[in-house]
């Protein structure tokens, strides 16, 4: 058995690593808890939705033929205000509903044009609530972006703790015996051994894809790691906030062809879709955009968008995934790739467990801090109290 003695210089890195470690978690602890908890509670959200929503599916009548798109919007125009419209979503499923969004959801029956309600309202809230608390710490208007300034920092101390934990988890002494006491579980003789036992086994485990989930989380947070996304792809960071001078008259382009004649040319696309979703157009939208899914509405590679021409429904642009530039491919693909749905179910499932191995890492944590320091401070202060 080869015997490594990882002393001197190396203990001396083990030092300086373990205050910041230690440093950087008590006071960014809460903060991970909540995101890492309200991580745990969004991970099978797209799942739990698309579940919600089955309960407004409807037996096909017989004989019954769906009706044109446009003759839905028209037949529903008062409720809809179609000066709200923001898009209309049809999924491959003849007795699922078509779902126009404007001001709220419109779930409408396909076949005789009903409105059957405005969804899933309470459990969409619910994920919605989550993700503020997950993202600004459910705080509104102003307070958003000093919020956000919070959860970024967390986020980075998390990378941090991570990376340097990595290197903390590693025996002082490498060898087999010593490797096995932090990468699985063993029976602890108190309560301080149990969280560190624990502490360390769900680190390494985790230490993968909790790097991959806040990495990526780096870049909603702050423009310089967006740009850098850009930047290793070899692309110049597309530049936010370009004013259009509203001075200017805009044309305003007739539509000669349907809607649903629109649908049905997305349709051809892509046999195997498994979504389509119109992005509604304005009366000075010479083109409109139609997103081809195939997947399950998490998996960028499986998406697609075309443009038809509202005037004539011939197609200007054709941009499936494979074709985006690789910056954008990249920026478009951490979006999901955060939440693991980038990966299937299975990221989703890998990505939602190690969310929750770190709130239980951020507990052992705080436990164990408190224990070694805080405990025999208080214990001390009493004595001499005494």
């Amino acid at each position: 058995m080869i015997i490594i003695n990882i002393k001197g210089r190396a203990m001396t890195l083990h030092k300086i690593l373990y205050w910041p470690h230690l440093i950087c978690g008590v006071i960014a602890g809460i903060l991970i808890l909540i995101m890492s908890t309200t991580g745990v509670i969004l991970t099978y959200e797209r799942q739990i939705i698309a579940w919600a929503e089955t309960d407004y599916e409807r037996t096909i009548p017989v004989g019954a033929n769906t009706l044109a798109v446009d003759e839905i919007i028209t037949m529903n125009r008062d409720e809809l205000n179609e000066k709200e419209l923001r898009s209309i979503k049809i999924l491959n499923s003849a007795e699922a509903p078509i779902i126009i969004r404007g001001k709220e959801y419109f779930y409408i029956n396909r076949y005789s044009g009903e409105i059957l309600g405005n969804g899933p309202k309470a459990v969409k809230v619910f994920f919605s609530e989550m993700r503020s608390l997950h993202r600004w710490l459910s705080m509104e208007g102003e307070s958003r972006a000093t919020a956000r300034m919070f959860t970024g920092g967390a986020n980075l101390m998390f990378l941090f703790i991570v990376l340097s934990g990595i290197y903390l988890w590693v025996p002082k002494v490498l060898n087999w015996k010593n490797i096995k006491k932090v990468l699985f579980f063993r029976k602890a003789k108190s309560s301080r051994g149990r969280d560190f036992n624990w502490h360390n086994v769900m680190g390494i485990w985790s230490a993968i894809p909790l790097t991959v989930i806040i990495s990526t989380a780096t870049v909603f947070y702050y423009s310089w790691a967006n740009n850098l996304v850009y930047t290793l792809s070899g692309e110049e960071p597309p530049v936010r906030g370009r004013t259009v001078n509203e001075l200017e008259p805009k044309a305003v382009f007739d539509q000669a062809i349907t809607f649903e004649a629109m649908f049905q040319n997305a349709v051809l696309k892509r046999k195997n879709w498994t979504t389509i979703t119109m992005t509604y157009p304005k009366l000075t939208d010479e083109n409109i955009r139609f997103s081809v899914d195939t997947g399950n509405g998490g998996e960028p590679q499986k998406k697609a968008d075309l443009y038809l021409n509202r005037a004539n429904g011939a197609a200007v642009k054709w941009e499936p995934f494979q074709e985006y530039s690789a910056g954008k491919k990249a920026r478009y693909f951490i979006r999901y790739l955060h939440t693991g749905e980038a990966l299937g179910l299975l990221g989703q499932t890998i990505a939602g467990i190690v969310s929750l191995l770190s709130a239980i890492m951020v507990w052992t944590g705080l436990a164990l801090a408190y224990r070694k320091y805080i405990k025999p401070f208080l214990k001390h202060k009493r004595a001499i109290q005494s």
